[in-house]
């Protein structure tokens, strides 16, 4: 009888460590990629050997060659930021503010008109020896400082409200990177301009600064993700031709 039971308890502690055991075993091929048969590996590194032995290892799921963090494989990706930024400062979000200044800042203007109208119509027959001169001069000069004040006062809100655009137009691009970056986990995204966009006529310095806005004179098509963001931003920008 003694014997039974501890065959039974024998049993029973086997069962319960084969468990123990294989669940430990399942636990650490779940933090492994599964190989393949034609795989290699896996291997903690591998030692390429040559004038000086190269020692390569898995860093934070990147190839790595060295303990420096810059000795890293990253994947990259390319943005034609000028085509995703054109696209997104004449949506709605952007175009309804710059439409309402336009507007507003012309109906200033052809108030000014008006009034510039006026007073030379004003001073129609007065010469410079007439008695009414002076004040129309002055009036003419005061006219002129309140344009001129109205006018610098004017470019500087156009100029503002244009930087603000901007501004916020690039953090959104950015944020969009972002999403679709750590989606198709890239580490670096550059932005571009496609070496085959043509070159628009202009000055010496514009053609120039067109010729280095291309970083790469060749690139392969998989790392443009500049459709992604798009579609990403809800936008459309058709190619240029």
């Amino acid at each position: 009888m003694r014997m039974t039971a501890s065959i039974v308890a024998t049993s029973v502690l086997s069962s319960a460590l084969t468990a123990f055991f294989m669940s430990g075993l399942d636990r650490s091929a779940s933090a492994r990629v599964m190989p393949l048969p034609q795989d290699l590996g896996p291997a903690d590194a591998l030692v390429l050997s040559g004038k000086s032995d190269l020692r390569v290892t898995n860093v934070d799921g990147r190839i790595s060659w060295s303990d420096q963090p810059s000795s890293r494989v990253f994947s990259i990706g390319t943005v034609h930021v000028g085509r995703i930024l054109g696209a997104l400062l004449q949506s709605d979000k952007f175009s309804t503010e710059e439409s309402e200044l336009a507007s507003s800042r012309q109906k200033i203007g052809e108030e000014f008109e008006a009034r510039y109208k006026a007073m030379l119509e004003k001073a129609k027959g007065i010469e410079k020896d007439s008695p009414d001169f002076p004040a129309a001069r002055a009036e003419f000069e005061d006219f002129q400082q309140e344009y001129t004040a109205w006018s610098t006062q004017s470019e500087k809100e156009l100029d503002a409200m244009r930087t603000r655009h901007y501004q916020t137009a690039y953090a959104d691009l950015r944020e969009a990177v972002e999403v679709v970056s750590d989606r198709r986990k890239i580490d670096l995204v550059m932005r571009f301009v496609p070496a085959s966009d043509k070159i628009v006529s202009g000055e010496e310095s514009s053609l120039a600064q067109q010729l280095m806005a291309r970083t790469f004179l060749r690139s392969p098509d998989s790392i443009d993700i500049t459709e992604d963001i798009l579609t990403e931003m809800n936008l459309q920008a058709p190619k240029k031709d």
